[in-house]
């Protein structure tokens, strides 16, 4: 009775390690929601849509995290639209390991992407399904030793 159509939904990533850096749930808490909303969607006889959320290049998320949320969200059947780059906001733990490298909790050294070519790599992978980027993804996926993931994600 209170979703116009489409239903924005924040998951932000699909990685439990960087949704634990981000302090959120597990993935799976989303995609238990997925499946409730679908559910309600039939039983009702409604198309409405789920539109989620994600961000790129947060504090420590890898090429491959980012190759395994485009699999698990081509699985899903979603073709992403809501998308952002990390931005560091201030007074926030994310923050604080993108200017400083290391987790202020554990002094644990994280990974953070800040150059442009590494930036729009991640990012690359949210538009999995646009041919443009097939070559350049394929050969990311390639690269990183994760072959196996080309064909979950361009599976015919």
């Amino acid at each position: 009775n209170h979703v116009t159509g489409r239903l924005k939904v924040a998951p932000e990533h699909t990685s439990d390690e960087v949704l634990k850096m981000m302090r959120k749930p597990s993935f799976q808490l989303f995609k238990k929601f997925n499946q409730f909303f679908d559910k309600i969607n039939k039983s009702n006889n409604l198309n409405q849509q789920l539109i989620p959320y994600f961000i790129s290049s947060h504090p420590g998320s890898q090429t491959e995290h980012m190759a395994e949320l485009a699999v698990q969200t081509r699985e899903l059947d979603f073709k992403l639209e809501q998308v952002q780059d990390f931005t560091p906001t201030p007074m926030t733990v994310a923050t604080v390991i993108y200017y400083s490298g290391y987790h202020p909790y554990t002094m644990e050294k994280i990974f953070t992407p800040k150059d442009k070519e590494t930036k729009l790599s991640q990012r690359l992978f949210f538009f999995w399904y646009k041919s443009e980027n097939r070559r350049s993804i394929e050969n990311k996926l390639m690269s990183i030793g994760r072959k196996d993931l080309i064909s979950k994600l361009f599976k015919r």
